[in-house]
């Protein structure tokens, strides 16, 4: 009885030593990775991730959690840790999408140098791109970057608005010359006739107005109520816009 007893012992304790450990210890180290990324520790990153190999995902989980939290050196040694450069977070985002939404631009660098898709679009959150959200929260050297990384300019969001278009919205001076230098469409427009130049004016800009004149925005477009830019301008009563497109030849 006693010798039956022991050899059930034998087996359970197997049993919890060679299968339970495996998946609890899998768990346990890949959140031990993710809590050492969250906390921004890069020597205990390292620690961990030469202590045992580690699968794709909680790599990928771990990348994502760096880029969140904006720290460089636990983003370059994740990736050389073999993370995927382009997996999407729960948000649909890329992890260059996030650190271009952040302003990070030095996560931008190193992400766009191991090859991110830098026109891969979030079609869970408004068919945003890294380009999209960069202009549309005026991060001017991220938006630089992606434009030398060859971003499309003329992506639109689930609304048809463009880069331009968010950056007028606006007032992004600074990001509409930018846009407007790397060749964007300035007079596209939307379904009701809109363009950049009339947001820019609905909402009051009067720099980004001046920068959309000088990158030869239509001055005499017409909506599809029959709004021109003057007119709009009228409606709100911006004096200074007003003298601004009059100067500048709109009627």
């Amino acid at each position: 009885m006693i010798r039956l007893q022991s050899t059930k012992l034998v087996w359970v304790l197997l049993f919890i030593l060679f299968f339970f450990p495996m998946s609890a210890w899998s768990t346990d180290k890949s959140e031990k990775l993710n809590a050492a990324a969250d906390m921004g520790n890069l020597p205990l990153v390292r620690q961990i991730l030469e202590a045992s190999d580690f699968e794709q995902d909680a790599l990928n989980s771990a990348l994502f959690t760096a880029v969140n939290k904006g720290n460089p050196a636990i983003v370059q040694r994740i990736l050389d840790a073999g993370a995927d450069v382009d997996y999407r977070a729960q948000n649909d985002y890329t992890s260059l999408i996030q650190a271009a939404s952040d302003g990070r631009e030095f996560i931008v660098e190193m992400l766009l140098a191991a090859n991110a898709d830098v026109n891969a679009v979030a079609a869970a959150e408004n068919n945003d791109t890294a380009l999209i959200l960069a202009a549309e929260k005026n991060r001017r050297q991220v938006v630089a970057q992606l434009i030398a990384a060859n971003a499309d300019i003329e992506a639109t969001r689930s609304n048809d608005m463009t880069p331009l278009m968010l950056a007028a919205q606006e007032g992004h001076q600074f990001i509409i010359q930018a846009l407007t230098n790397a060749q964007a469409d300035v007079n596209y427009a939307l379904d009701n006739g809109a363009t950049a130049l009339m947001l820019a004016i609905q909402h009051g800009h009067y720099n980004s107005v001046y920068a959309l004149i000088i990158a030869k925005a239509d001055l005499n477009v017409v909506a599809s109520n029959g709004m021109t830019p003057l007119k709009l301008a009228g409606l709100y009563r911006y004096s200074e816009i007003i003298k601004l497109l009059k100067d500048a030849g709109a009627k």
